[in-house]
């Protein structure tokens, strides 16, 4: 499906997808920041922002209006991309075809969303305390949630560790700390602040009227003073200079082993496709090095993967081991990438070819997936369509892979484990 993309005004865009074969449709705002110590605000804000407006200035009268637009939602999401903060609004609606009086019901949503946020529920100037208090509540929750799970806790852990120093090292959410000292006026600046100089994303997939949307946002804008500064490039750092190792020891019933390598390659480089075919050669699908090797033939994992971060120039292994098989496991992954750098992985070549392929066409097989697919890419330069990069994937040469197994080098070992018994 292509793609059209509108800039409205210097840091603010909306990219369309037309399409017909979907019964909703799908409309993300989305607003990115650099990493700071404003994190938490902003995180409070994004949840303050999804639940009230001035329009609607209660959860019963948000419900009310989103159950007239035949029972549309909206959600809202944190996430990091490269060193930036991303917050999101998304609204899911039916599609305008099926509404019974021929309203627009995405254009309604869309509007919604506007009004959330540019026009928050306000009192005497700033946002209530009870309702700041409430949603500090909700984030501490997701945080220790996110704690909890362990699988999650130990990669946030091993990145804190190996990308210390740098604004990736900061939580999506920011710290407890930082949430538990947020106050009303922290969350009224982070609205001003994002309003005037976040980069703002604007995604409609559907049969969404782009220029309608486009309308009405830039009469919005006009109220506002921007002050718009292009996001800076994320901290790159070519090869680790040693290796950094840590072992935590807290109650847990699997033990957990995170691998970080550095990445010689930045994320806009022309070889980011033959490196993420590399590391799904690596340890992608179950045709792949660590899998086949690390969890299957050696039974040495519960679980292996790798993941390449492009917009922070690293790849993260996981692993769910025992203690006694950690340095084994550790030696072995290291052993398979040798093997690949030797050129034995013709047949994880093939079969990594077309499961990614498959993958990115996949895509197009929901709204919400392509919505994701353009919004993820929000700090980028450039922005490529699931088409566009299955055809680069589909290019990928050996030799590529070959020179991407010789751009990656181990920063950082991170083990969780249970504590020791007393002999």
């Amino acid at each position: 499906m292509d793609f059209e993309q509108k800039e409205i005004t210097d840091g603010i865009s909306v990219v369309s997808v037309k399409s017909d074969q979907f019964k909703t449709n799908e409309i993300s705002v989305c607003l990115a920041t650099e990493l700071s110590d404003n994190a938490s605000a902003n995180a409070v804000l994004l949840s303050l922002l999804s639940r009230k407006c001035e329009k609607y200035p209660s959860l019963l009268s948000m419900n009310r209006r989103l159950s007239n637009l035949y029972g549309a939602s909206i959600t809202p999401a944190v996430f990091k991309s490269g060193e930036c903060q991303v917050l999101r609004l998304s609204a899911t609606c039916l599609d305008d075809r099926f509404s019974i009086d021929g309203e627009s019901i995405s254009f309604e949503c869309a509007k919604l969303l506007c009004q959330m946020l540019f026009h928050p529920h306000l009192e005497n100037g700033g946002f209530s305390s009870h309702d700041v208090e409430a949603e500090k509540r909700i984030i501490l929750q997701k945080i220790e949630a996110e704690e909890n799970e362990k699988r999650t806790y130990v990669l946030r852990k091993a990145e804190e560790l190996m990308f210390e120093g740098e604004p990736y090292a900061i939580g999506r959410f920011g710290s407890k700390k930082q949430v538990k000292d947020v106050n009303c006026e922290d969350v009224f600046n982070a609205w001003k602040n994002l309003l005037s100089t976040a980069k703002i994303m604007i995604t409609v997939v559907g049969t969404a009227n782009p220029d309608e949307l486009s309308a009405y946002i830039t009469e919005e804008l006009n109220n506002i003073s921007r002050n718009y500064k292009p996001l800076k490039k994320a901290v790159f750092i070519e090869k680790a200079d040693k290796v950094k190792e840590y072992m935590e020891r807290i109650d847990v019933k699997q033990g957990k082993l995170v691998l970080g390598f550095r990445v010689n390659l930045k994320s806009d480089d022309e070889l980011t496709s033959a490196m993420r075919t590399f590391t799904d050669v690596f340890g992608g699908g179950p045709y792949s090095k660590l899998f086949a090797n690390v969890r299957e033939k050696m039974s040495l994992c519960y679980y292996c993967s790798a993941r390449y971060n492009r917009q922070k120039s690293a790849i993260m292994i996981q692993c769910g081991c025992n203690e006694e098989n950690m340095d084994k496991a550790v030696n072995e992954i290291l052993n398979q990438l040798e093997i690949i750098k030797k050129g034995d992985f013709d047949e994880e070549l093939a079969s990594s070819k077309i499961s990614l392929s498959d993958t990115l066409n996949s895509v197009n097989d929901a709204p919400d997936l392509l919505s994701a697919w353009y919004y993820m890419q929000i700090t980028d330069d450039e922005i490529k369509s699931p088409e566009m990069s299955a055809k680069l994937n589909s290019g990928v040469t050996k030799e590529q892979v070959l020179k991407c197994a010789s751009l990656i080098s181990l920063d950082t070992i991170y083990k969780l484990s249970s504590p020791k018994e007393e002999k």
